[in-house]
């Protein structure tokens, strides 16, 4: 029982980062209150129904909680997402213990009537609670603000609220079966639309060349092509920068055009990449197999040669599918600029036989 909260908490922050990556530019907004917006409702239920089921013995104060959810998805938290952050992981891990604990008593006492039960209290006092739950809300905007939806904020609260106090005017079956069909079938096709008009628009672009695959490329600086990549074992090294179809960078292996919350991510754990001043102090290029990237890659990568420069505009098809990824929506068409800087042929491996 112990484990209970652990992956509640995990489980909570894993649905909201899957939403996450969308460049900085948000989707949420205050919403039209004389209008229900079904998908903001369903998403703030299945957050309430979270709340009321999973962590309903988690005693949050939940006007902290909804204030820093609210003010963090529409940019006016009053700690950045890295405070907020930082405040959760330095309470959850006590306050996990004590929940952990409490849980097992309960249990116990289910179990045996007779059971003496310790006074347990989750929060050691008021301001413990209130920073938490605060945090804890803050986490969950901030995703919200980061996410690909669009989300009406108003809506979404008041599917939170009424789940929660057990008004909702979605059931847990409608809930789940609206999301299911969002995400799994009107999303992705929302998707797939925008990305073939996108592609459509870039094969009209001045030196753009379409494979029989379907991707679609521009040489711009050919290289050395007598040393180009020709076989999917080659192994590759390469500078490049991944951007979606609205020109914002998700990947990079350049500083200065990675996301934000990369860089901030790098300064904190590779402190001995910057010089005094807070500059990288080299680029490091990276280097891998072209069977173990997407499929637009391991083509694209063959149409130069070292010392080469190519831009991809790569269909979905090619790059992550329907599926997608954390960083990736599902049935997105992405670009990427790739400078490729070198290529080391496959060498198959010498058995005893080919060394005699």
């Amino acid at each position: 029982m112990k484990r209970i909260f652990n992956v509640a908490v995990v489980a909570l922050f894993a649905g909201a980062v899957a939403v996450s990556c969308n460049g900085g530019k948000s989707m949420v907004t205050k919403g039209n209150t004389s209008e229900m917006d079904t998908l903001s409702y369903a998403m703030g239920a299945n957050l309430g129904e979270f709340l009321s089921t999973r962590l309903a013995e988690l005693p949050f104060n939940y006007e902290k909680l909804e204030k820093g959810l609210q003010t963090a998805a529409l940019g006016k938290a009053k700690w950045s997402a890295e405070e907020a952050q930082e405040v959760f992981q330095s309470l959850i891990g006590p306050v996990n213990d004590r929940f952990g604990r409490l849980m097992q008593q309960k249990q116990m006492q289910a179990q045996d009537s007779t059971a003496v039960a310790e006074p347990i209290e989750v929060f050691t006092s008021e301001g413990e609670c209130d920073s938490l739950s605060l945090a804890y809300g803050i986490n969950i905007g901030n995703d919200l603000r980061q996410g690909r939806f669009p989300i009406q904020i108003y809506w979404y609260m008041k599917g939170e609220q009424q789940t929660r106090n057990g008004e909702g005017v979605m059931s847990s079956e409608e809930i789940a079966q609206y999301l299911q069909n969002y995400f799994m079938v009107v999303y992705p096709q929302q998707e797939l639309d925008k990305s073939e008009a996108w592609l459509a628009k870039m094969e009209k672009k001045a030196g753009v060349q379409k494979s029989e695959s379907g991707l679609l490329y521009k040489v711009v600086k050919e290289g050395d092509v007598s040393r180009s990549a020709t076989d999917d074992r080659d192994e590759v090294t390469v500078h490049y920068t991944g951007r979606n179809r609205d020109g914002e960078v998700f990947d990079s292996s350049i500083f200065e055009n990675m996301p934000k919350q990369r860089q901030e991510m790098m300064r904190q754990y590779q402190p001995d990449a910057f010089d005094e001043k807070g500059n990288i102090i080299e680029n490091e290029p990276v280097t891998f197999p072209l069977n173990r990237v997407i499929a637009g890659w391991t083509e694209g990568m063959k149409l130069v040669g070292p010392g080469g420069k190519i831009i991809l505009y790569i269909p979905a098809e090619l790059a992550y599918g329907a599926r997608g990824n954390q960083a990736i929506a599902p049935n997105a068409a992405l670009e990427f600029e790739v400078e490729l800087i070198d290529v080391k042929a496959f060498e198959e491996p010498k058995t005893e036989e080919t060394a005699e």
